[in-house]
Parts: structure tokens; sequence; C-alpha cells
């Protein structure tokens, strides 16, 4: 009877409590070890996205500042403007330049929108993110509002410079006349300073003064 007693024992309460601290520890490792996955995780996801809206806006900036037209146009139904390039300071409401310009290329297949495939874009600053603005027509009216598109966030600033005929100018004011390139510098939070060289038409229209700055 003493030796079936014996062998009926249970653990003792510092076997338990051994057991229970244990069991603690493992269960904290492994739940530091699978918050340290899902934030590395989260963070791979975020980094993901934001290089995708990067490479998004990048396209869509290419697409317009590579088909910039010589081309006058209207805003808000004011007479055409002799300047075929805008920006600058608060153009557009921009809390840093803004810009804006005619470019060619919008696709319409067959003509089936009631427009064409000439159109007004620009780009401004916004609440620190980068908005892109396009008219449905060159010659605008006051009466219709521009389609707002939001970019990037995280743009601190947007600035540009054209190319005259020996140096970079961070003006255009000449009537007629395209500049032959331009360049577009982004200020970014997470990306710091990008850079962008777009060639452009290099066009002087008729009844221009003659050359470039």
């Amino acid at each position: 009877m003493c030796r079936q007693s014996k062998k009926s024992q249970g653990f003792t309460l510092i076997e338990v409590l051994l057991a229970l601290m244990i069991f603690a520890t493992l269960s904290v490792a492994a739940n530091q070890i699978f918050r340290n996955v899902i934030a590395s995780d989260q963070q791979t996801e975020e980094v993901g996205n934001a290089l995708k809206n990067l490479q998004r806006t990048l396209i869509i900036m290419d697409s317009d500042f590579r088909q910039m037209l010589a081309r006058q146009y209207r805003n808000g139904g004011d007479e055409s403007e002799q300047t075929l390039l805008e920006f600058g300071d608060d153009l557009l409401d921009s809390e840093s330049q803004g810009i804006r310009f005619v470019r060619g290329g919008w696709i319409n297949p067959q003509q089936l929108f009631p427009r064409g495939e000439i159109v007004k874009v620009g780009y401004r600053i916004q609440d620190e993110k980068l908005e892109r603005i396009r008219w449905m027509y060159p010659d605008d009216s006051s009466a219709v509002e521009p389609a707002v598109m939001p970019l990037m966030e995280g743009v601190k600033s947007i600035s540009f410079e054209v190319k005259g005929d020996d140096s970079w100018l961070k003006s255009w004011d000449t009537p007629l006349v395209m500049p032959s390139a331009i360049r577009v510098v982004l200020e970014t939070e997470r990306y710091g300073e990008l850079s962008r060289v777009y060639l452009l038409p290099g066009q002087t229209l008729p009844g221009a003064a003659g050359g470039t700055q």
C-alpha cells in the first residue's frame, strides 16, 4: 500500500510553478516573434505601396511632359495666353510652384468621347500632396471646374527650370516660344530630391518676336 501511494503522487507545487514559468516565457517569446513578423509584413507592404505609387506618379508625369505641345490656350475664357508654358510660385493655388501647359496624345479611340486628343494639364502642391489638374479642353470656360487627381503624398515642394540658349532658367515668359527642355524637381519626405528632365518641342509659333531667351 505504501508503494502504491508513492506512485500515485502528482506534481509538487514547485514543479507546477516551474512549468508555468517556462510556458509563460515561451509564450512571451512566441508572441514577440509573431509581433515582429506582423510589423515586418506591414512595413514591407507600406514600402511596396509607396514604391508603386511613386512609379505610377512618374508614369503619369512622363506621359504629360513628354507630350507637351507648343499651343496657345485660354484660361477661364480669357484671351489666349502668349506664354506657351506657365510655371511659378502660387500658380494654381499651389503651396509651392505650380505649372500649366497643353499636351497632346490624349487617346480618344474612334472619337467615342466628346473631346479631342489635346488637353490642358497642371501640377501643384496642396497639403504636401502632389496633385494633377486636368481641364477637358485647352480653351476652358470659367463655368467648368477642372478635375483634380491626387498623385503622391509626402511631397514638400515642386520646382521647375527650363533650358534657354545657354543655361537653365527659373522663369520663362518669351511669347509664342517653347523652351527646348524642362527640369522638374520633387522634394519628398521618403525619397529626398527626385529630378526629371524632359525634352520639349522647342518650337516657335508664327508671330513670335524671334529667338529664345
